[in-house]
C-alpha cells in the first residue's frame, strides 16, 4: 500500500496499457476515438480518484501547417478533464511533428456516490469507469503510442 502522508493512502490501482513502446504498431487516428478505458469499484465514500493519461502523438505534414489534438478524460461518460495542444509545421517542406499530452487529475466522483437510482448506496459497490478519448482537426493526427491510463483510489490517511 503506498501511502501519501498527510494527504492519504492509495488502496485500489488499475491501468490500460494498449501502446506500450512506440511505433510498435500502426498508427492510430486521434479522430473521435476512445484510447483507453479502466474500471474501479469505490470502497469508501470519501475517496478520491488520482488520474493519470500520457499519449504521444503526432501529425505528418505536407505542407506548412498547424493541428491540434484533444484528450479527454471521461468519468461513466461524461467529460470531466481535457487538455488541448498543437503541432505544426513552419515549413513549406513535408514534415511529422511529435507531442506527448499528459493530464493529471484527482477526482471525486460525488454523483456516482450520491445516486441513489438503483437503491440503498453501499461502499464497494459503486463501480466507476475512466476513458481516455481523444479528437484532432485532422485526419492525419495519430499516435502510434505511449498510450497510458491509470487510475487509482485515494483513502484518506489515519496516520
Amino acid at each position: 500500500m503506498f501511502i501519501i502522508h498527510g494527504i492519504g493512502r492509495m488502496t485500489q490501482f488499475q491501468f490500460n496499457e494498449p501502446i506500450a513502446i512506440p511505433g510498435a504498431q500502426q498508427p492510430i487516428k486521434l479522430e473521435n476515438a476512445t484510447l483507453a478505458q479502466a474500471t474501479i469499484n469505490l470502497n469508501n465514500f470519501n475517496g478520491k480518484i488520482l488520474i493519470s493519461a500520457t499519449v504521444g502523438w503526432f501529425n505528418t505534414f505536407t505542407a506548412a501547417g498547424v493541428a491540434a489534438a484533444t484528450f479527454t478524460i471521461r468519468r461513466n461518460g461524461v467529460p470531466i478533464a481535457s487538455v488541448v495542444q498543437t503541432v505544426s509545421n513552419p515549413t513549406a517542406t513535408a514534415a511529422t511533428v511529435s507531442n506527448v499530452a499528459r493530464i493529471l487529475f484527482v477526482d471525486q466522483p460525488l454523483t456516482e456516490i450520491l445516486s441513489m437510482e438503483n437503491g440503498p448506496v453501499v461502499a464497494g459497490d459503486i463501480r466507476v469507469t475512466y476513458e481516455l478519448t481523444s479528437d484532432a482537426t485532422d485526419s492525419t493526427v495519430a499516435t502510434t503510442g505511449p498510450i497510458t491510463l491509470t487510475i487509482a483510489e485515494i483513502e484518506k490517511s489515519v496516520v
